[in-house]
C-alpha cells in the first residue's frame, strides 16, 4: 500500500519582500517543497499577479523541480510596478497539489540602480564611500556558489587594467564585492581580484570566510551563507585596498543573487 503523499509549501527566495528588480525578466527561486508519502516527480507553479489576492494573473509558468531549489524565469517582459508572487509543487502523477508559498511583493523598477540601498550597508573592507562611485555598469548576470563567483556585465570590455601591486606581469581589473543581509542589516566589502575582462573567480573555501579572513572584517568573516540564501553582488574598478591601484572610481549596480550550491 503507497504512503499518502503530502506536499509543504515551498519557501520563497527571490525576489524577496519588499525587493526591487531591474530587469523586465526577474528569475523567481523557491526552496524545494518537503514532502512525504511515495511522491513522485514534482513539478512547480508558479504565479505572479499585481494583486494579492492573484486575480488577474500577470504572468505564470510550471517548470521541473530543481535539485534544492527551483527558479522559473518568464518569457516576456513585466512592466514596471509593483507585483505579488508565488508558487507551489505539485505531483502530476498522484494528483496531489501542495499549498502555496508566502506572497511577497516586489517592485519592478527601471533597468538602472541597486538592489538596496548601498549607502546603508556597513563596509568592512575597500572604500567606505562605495556608495558615492558612479555606477557605469549594469549587471547583466551574477551567481555564486561554493567554487566561483560571477559578476558579468558590458564594462569587463572597457575598464582600465593596471598593475597588481609591483608585478608588471600581473594586471587586475577590479574587484568582486559580496554583501550579506546579517541581523537586520547589510555588511559588504571589497572581494576578490579580476583581471581583464575576467567575470568569474573560482574560490577554494567559503566564499566569504575564505575572502574576508581579516580580523577586522568581522561579521563577514565569520558569515557562512546557506544554499538558497539571497546575498548582494556587484563589480567595481581596483577597491579592496583603495587608493592602491586606483584607476576609474566606477563600479556596477549592486544585484541580489540566491546562494548556489
Amino acid at each position: 500500500m503507497r504512503a499518502q503523499v503530502t506536499i509543504q509549501a515551498p519557501v520563497v527566495l527571490s525576489p524577496v519582500d519588499q525587493g526591487r528588480v531591474f530587469t523586465g525578466r526577474p528569475t523567481f527561486t523557491v526552496q524545494n517543497a518537503a514532502r512525504s508519502g511515495d511522491a513522485g516527480v514534482l513539478t512547480y507553479e508558479f504565479q505572479v499577479s499585481t494583486t494579492a489576492s492573484f486575480s488577474p494573473i500577470t504572468a505564470g509558468g510550471t517548470v521541473a523541480e530543481g535539485s534544492t531549489a527551483t527558479s522559473w524565469t518568464p518569457t516576456a517582459d513585466l512592466p514596471l510596478g509593483h507585483f505579488y508572487w508565488r508558487a507551489r509543487a505539485v505531483d502530476v502523477a498522484n494528483q496531489v497539489t501542495g499549498a502555496y508559498s508566502a506572497s511577497p511583493v516586489f517592485e519592478r523598477r527601471p533597468s538602472t540602480g541597486d538592489f538596496f540601498d548601498l549607502s546603508t550597508a556597513t563596509i568592512v573592507l575597500g572604500s567606505t564611500d562605495i556608495a558615492s562611485w558612479p555606477v557605469t555598469s549594469q549587471v547583466t548576470s551574477a551567481s555564486a556558489n561554493w567554487s566561483e563567483v560571477c559578476v558579468h556585465h558590458p564594462a569587463l570590455a572597457t575598464w582600465p587594467s593596471t598593475v597588481f601591486f609591483d608585478d608588471p606581469a600581473s594586471l587586475v581589473q577590479g574587484n568582486q564585492w559580496m554583501f550579506a543581509f546579517i541581523n537586520g542589516r547589510w555588511y559588504g566589502g571589497s572581494g576578490r581580484w579580476f583581471r581583464p575582462g575576467q567575470p568569474c573567480k573560482g574560490i577554494s573555501a567559503d566564499p566569504f570566510s575564505g575572502t574576508f579572513y581579516q580580523d577586522q572584517t568581522e561579521p563577514l568573516r565569520s558569515y557562512v551563507p546557506r544554499v538558497g540564501e539571497i546575498i548582494g553582488l556587484m563589480a567595481t574598478t581596483p577597491n579592496r585596498f583603495w587608493p592602491a591601484m586606483s584607476t576609474l572610481n566606477q563600479r556596477t549596480n549592486v544585484v541580489l543573487v540566491p546562494f548556489g550550491g
